[in-house]
């Protein structure tokens, strides 16, 4: 691939990564009242989004087109350390994205339909409650954001970004 075609992307992964960035500080940021609350879930949602599209450029899954591996290979052999990162560790992109079928989903098979949502502290602090009743909850102490009774680790995926942005910054 040309170099300038390589240059391109690697200016819109930079740019993914600055936002990624300036999300993840601002989930750092203490809670102090409900507004907190808001903003921190919208940047939890902005930086899923920033680095699910990081992960799209530099590991596109196997049902991408073939342009989309050649990027990948394209890029890998400019940028030898890029990182890797388990497909699964990004699967939060789709919860975000397909936020309906979650919540039909909780309509179909909650048995309470008692939903917790947009929670702070540990995923279990309310009792009573199936874990299918848990859409959001995010806990500040260990970075780990439960979506619809799945963890993902924000940590993890923070870490991801700065490795890749490593391997790009050093080559």
């Amino acid at each position: 691939m040309e170099e300038h075609f390589i240059r391109t992307y690697i200016e819109k992964i930079l740019e993914e990564i600055e936002g990624a960035e300036k999300a993840y500080n601002k989930i750092l940021e203490p809670i102090q009242d409900i507004q907190d609350i808001d903003d921190t879930f919208r940047n939890i949602h902005y930086f899923v989004l920033h680095v699910s599209n990081i992960f799209k450029f530099i590991q596109p899954n196997s049902k991408e087109l073939e342009f989309s591996k050649f990027r990948m290979k394209s890029l890998r052999i400019k940028y030898p350390h890029l990182p890797k990162i388990d497909h699964k560790s990004i699967l939060i992109r789709n919860d975000f994205e397909h936020y309906d079928e979650r919540i039909d989903s909780w309509i179909i098979n909650s048995e309470a339909h008692n939903l917790a949502d947009k929670n702070i502290g540990n995923v279990k602090s309310i009792d009573g409650l199936s874990s299918t009743d848990y859409f959001r909850t995010y806990d500040p102490d260990t970075k780990i954001l439960t979506f619809n009774h799945t963890e993902y680790s924000l940590k993890k995926l923070h870490l991801y970004t700065q490795q890749t942005k490593k391997a790009i910054i050093t080559k």
